[in-house]
């Protein structure tokens, strides 16, 4: 009777000494845990990445909630056809956080339990284990086996988790989550050329303000100048009258401008002063010029930037962008407002998916080596 149960159990005492020496190798060599920890760093940054997305939609629909594009006898409102996303993306945005901080916490574990104290643990009830086996004594091989099966469930469980789910993962959701990824790329996309032309149309309004200002600076500038030339020919009228009646008085030799000698010195300094008088005429004329040039230049300006406001052309003002084709923008914007449902249902399933990658099935698979522990445990 003893001797049948001696052979019946040889085959477990030698898969017994196979797993206390293979398991401590594994854990020194490190090599499950290399390829967990390259898992983990790949779901984490898949993860932020889709989370960077799913800010930069939450980012642009702020900004274009309460938005609209005036074209010519068109009225565009982004933000009606955006509230269905805002409050969903929002809610997204923070329950991702949930799976980013599992990917986190299991990779900080998985550091945690590679260190060299648990594999030196590992070690050393491996070979008390395996001692106690070898000599025979029943008594003491039991529990030191369960504290082996404890400190190798604590080593290898999180990194065997890791794998098992990167395998689920690659064979059954990322191609979909890749596809869903996507999709919210391309919503981006449409949003940011949306943003784009209302960041375009509120520049143009921004640059037709400050030239109606400017329009207005110079001609206030100019009436004040044609205002002083007025008042200057009248007093250079008045000059030439009074100059004439001096020549006339001081005699035949002050008649000619080109010899002030002749004249009296009263004569000279009123032709001193009508030429003073002159000069300045001249130089408030140019910048009347001037000024009639810049406010042209201005008119042309607003007139440029009032039709780009509306969605039309400019030939003039080649700075400012083409203008947006109004019918294909009504056509993004109902392409959108039909694609919210689509979009909304691809984003759930986007999240169900990674919660259920970064939580439900680690948790699953730690539960199910949880059992195998239990079972390990109450045969010895």
């Amino acid at each position: 009777m003893n001797k049948s149960a001696g052979h019946r159990a040889f085959p477990t005492r030698y898969l017994w000494f196979i797993a206390l020496v293979g398991l401590p190798v594994v854990a020194w060599l490190g090599i499950l845990d290399a390829f967990s920890s390259s898992t983990l760093g790949d779901s984490l940054s898949s993860a932020g990445v889709i989370y960077g997305t799913a800010r930069g939609i939450n980012a642009l629909v702020s900004l274009l909630q309460g938005t609209e594009l005036d074209f010519v006898f068109v009225t565009f409102s982004i933000g009606e056809v955006l509230d269905p996303i805002n409050d969903l993306i929002e809610r997204f945005s923070q329950l991702i956080l949930i799976a980013l901080g599992s990917l986190a916490l299991q990779t900080i574990l998985l550091n945690v339990v590679s260190d060299a104290i648990f594999n030196a643990l590992l070690s050393v009830a491996a070979l008390a284990a395996g001692v106690s086996l070898l000599l025979g004594h029943a008594r003491t091989s039991g529990p030191l086996l369960k504290t082996f099966l404890l400190f190798v469930f604590l080593r290898f469980s999180l990194g065997l988790v890791v794998l098992a789910n990167g395998w689920v993962d690659d064979r059954f959701l990322t191609a979909e989550d890749v596809a869903r990824h996507q999709a919210m790329e391309e919503f981006r996309g449409e949003l940011r050329e949306i943003d784009s032309v209302s960041q375009e149309q509120k520049q143009a309004a921004i640059e037709l303000a400050a030239a109606q200002a400017a329009q207005r600076d110079f001609l206030q500038e100019r009436n004040a100048l044609v205002l002083a030339q007025d008042n200057l020919n009248q007093r250079m009228i008045e000059k030439r009258q009074s100059l004439d009646v001096m020549i006339k008085e001081a005699g035949s030799l002050c008649t000619s401008w080109d010899i002030p000698d002749a004249c009296p010195a009263n004569v000279k300094h009123a032709k001193t002063d009508f030429r003073t008088l002159a000069a300045e005429q001249e130089e408030r004329a140019r910048n009347i010029n001037s000024l009639d040039s810049s406010v042209q230049d201005l008119q042309e300006k607003i007139a440029c930037l009032t039709k780009r406001e509306r969605g039309d052309s400019c030939k003039f003002w080649e700075k400012l962008p083409t203008p947006p084709d109004v019918a294909a923008m009504r056509e993004k914007i109902e392409s959108i407002n039909t694609g919210v449902s689509d979009f909304s249902e691809n984003t759930i399933n986007l999240l169900v998916s990674l919660l259920l990658k970064t939580v439900a099935i680690p948790l699953l698979f730690i539960y199910l080596l949880l059992l195998v522990l239990r079972k390990s445990w109450s045969r010895l």
